[in-house]
C-alpha cells in the first residue's frame, strides 16, 4: 500500500527523516533488488543494517509487511554482495559458528571478565578513564557490564519440583545472555514457576535460539541452532516450553517459518504451540496470588521490542505487575518506542543510539516511578547503562525479579 503509516512509529526515520531509512523505503529498495530494477549497493548495505528491526512498522503496519525480516533477508544478502576479508570472515564464522552455539565456549569465555571485576582492574580503568581513548562503542560496552556471577546453567538443577499443589510441567529455555549477564532474572523464572505449581525441566544441553545470527544474517547457522533445539525440546516430557527472554521468544516463534523446508511440519506445529513467553503463560494459566506477599514500589513498564511487536504480547506483562501486592504501575509515555539496544546496534550505532535512549529515559523522568521494569537482557543493559549514566534514580529490573520480591522466602 505504501501508505507511510509505519513512518511515525520508525526510530531511524525519526533520526534522519530520510525515506530509504523508512521502513516503507527500506522494503521499495530490497524489492527493486529482487526484481533487478536495483543493483545491491553499499546503500542498500548501510541500510540494512541501520535498521533497528525493532518491528514497530509491523505492528503498524494494516497491510501486514514485515520490514523487520526483509531486512535480515537483505543483511544475509549483504555479506554474500560484500564478503569480509580473510580475517573478519574467520573471526565473524568463529563468534556465530563456534563460539556462540557452544554454551560451555560462552561460559568461559566470561571468566576473565569476572577476574576483571573482582581484581579490581575494572575499578581502576574506570577511574583513570582509559577507554575513552579507544573507540566510543568500547567505553560503551564496559561500561553496560553488569556485576557478573557464576552462569547460572551448571547451576540449575534438570528438574525443580512444583510447590503446593501442582499444575503441569513445562520447559525452560535458558537464554545465552541470562544465564551469563542475569542469572538472578532466571532464578527468580524458576521460582516463580514452581511457587505457580510447575515441574520445570532446564535441558543443559540448549544452545542459542538463533536471534543473534537472524540479525546478523547468518541464516544457516541459525537454522542448524534451530534444528537442534527443536528436537530437544520435543523429547522433553513438557506441557509448554517457557522462556523469560523476549529475544529468544520471537526467534523460537519463528522457527516454523525459517525451518519450513527442514523439518516436519506436524513437529514445527507442535513445537509452535508450546512456546510461551514466561508473561503470556502465566497469565494464560492464571497466577495464583495467595501467599504472595507486599512490594511497596511504584513502577514504570518499558515493553520490549521483540515481545510487544515481533510477539504481540503487551498486555500480560501489565497484568502481571497489577497482580503484585503494594505496587503502583505509572503508565509512561511511548511505552513501546525502542531504547535503541538491538543486539550489537547500540553499540555500532553508539550516538544515533544515545539519542533513541535519551527520548526512552525522559519518559522514564516524566513517570515518577522508583522502579523501570523490562523483560528482555538487551533492553535491560542499555536501560540500566542509560539510567547510570543520566545519575537517575531508578532500578532497573526484570519483571521476574519483581515479581520474585513477592514471593515467600524459600
Amino acid at each position: 500500500m505504501r501508505c507511510g503509516f509505519c513512518l511515525p512509529t520508525c526510530p531511524t526515520y525519526a533520526l534522519t527523516g530520510r525515506e530509504r531509512s523508512s521502513p516503507r523505503g527500506r522494503v521499495a529498495l530490497a524489492r527493486a533488488v529482487a526484481e533487478k530494477k536495483l543493483e545491491f549497493t553499499p546503500a542498500i548495505k548501510e541500510e540494512a543494517f541501520f535498521c533497528l528491526d525493532c518491528r514497530a512498522c509491523t505492528t503498524a503496519c494494516p497491510s501486514g509487511v514485515r520490514a523487520g525480516e526483509v531486512m535480515e533477508m537483505c543483511r544475509s544478502q549483504a555479506h554474500a554482495f560484500y564478503p569480509l576479508g580473510k580475517m573478519g570472515k574467520a573471526f565473524r564464522e568463529f563468534i556465530l559458528q563456534k563460539m556462540v552455539p557452544s554454551p560451555k565456549m560462552m561460559e568461559t569465555s566470561m571468566l576473565p571478565t569476572r577476574l576483571y571485576q573482582r581484581l579490581g582492574i575494572q575499578w581502576l580503568v574506570r577511574h583513570l578513564k582509559v577507554l575513552k581513548l579507544g573507540p566510543e562503542w568500547m567505553n560503551k560496552a564496559e561500561g553496560m557490564l553488569p556485576e557478573l556471577e557464576k552462569p547460572l546453567r551448571p547451576q540449575l538443577p534438570d528438574i525443580v519440583a512444583a510447590r503446593g499443589e501442582k499444575r503441569g510441567r513445562v520447559g525452560f529455555f535458558l537464554g545465552c545472555v541470562m544465564t551469563l549477564m542475569y542469572p538472578n532474572v532466571s532464578r527468580n523464572t524458576v521460582r516463580v514457576l514452581t511457587h505457580q505449581g510447575f515441574d520445570v525441566v532446564t535441558p543443559k544441553d540448549t544452545k542459542c535460539c538463533g536471534a543473534p545470527h537472524l540479525s546478523e544474517g547468518d541464516r544457516e547457522t541459525a537454522r542448524q541452532l534451530a534444528l537442534f533445539n527443536l528436537d530437544l525440546f520435543l523429547a522433553q516430557d513438557v506441557d509448554y516450553i517457557v522462556t523469560d527472554c523476549a529475544g529468544c521468544g520471537a526467534a523460537l516463534k519463528e522457527y516454523e517459518e525459517l525451518l519450513a523446508e527442514r523439518a516436519e511440519h506436524e513437529k514445527l506445529s507442535r513445537f509452535r504451540e508450546k512456546i510461551r513467553d514466561i508473561s503470556e503463560f502465566l497469565v494464560e494459566v492464571g497466577l495464583r496470588t495467595e501467599g504472595l506477599q507486599e512490594v511497596r514500589a511504584r513502577v514504570t513498564y518499558h515493553e520490549p521490542c521483540h515481545l510487544c511487536h515481533a510477539q504481540g504480547i503487551s498486555a500480560q506483562p501489565r497484568q502481571l505487575i497489577r497482580q503484585i501486592p503494594g505496587v503502583e504501575l505509572r503508565e509512561m509515555q511511548e511505552a513501546s518506542w525502542c531504547c535503541g539496544s538491538a543486539a550489537t546496534w547500540g553499540l555500532k550505532f553508539s550516538q544515533d543510539s544515545q539519542k533513541v535512549l535519551d527520548r526512552k529515559l525522559d519518559n522514564v523522568k516524566a513517570s515518577g516511578a522508583d522502579i523501570l521494569i523490562t523483560a528482555n537482557p538487551g533492553c535491560h543493559l542499555q536501560l540500566a547503562w542509560g539510567v547510570r549514566q543520566a545519575g537517575m534514580p531508578q532500578d532497573v529490573l526484570h519483571l521476574m525479579e519483581l515479581l520474585g520480591r513477592a514471593l515467600p522466602p524459600d
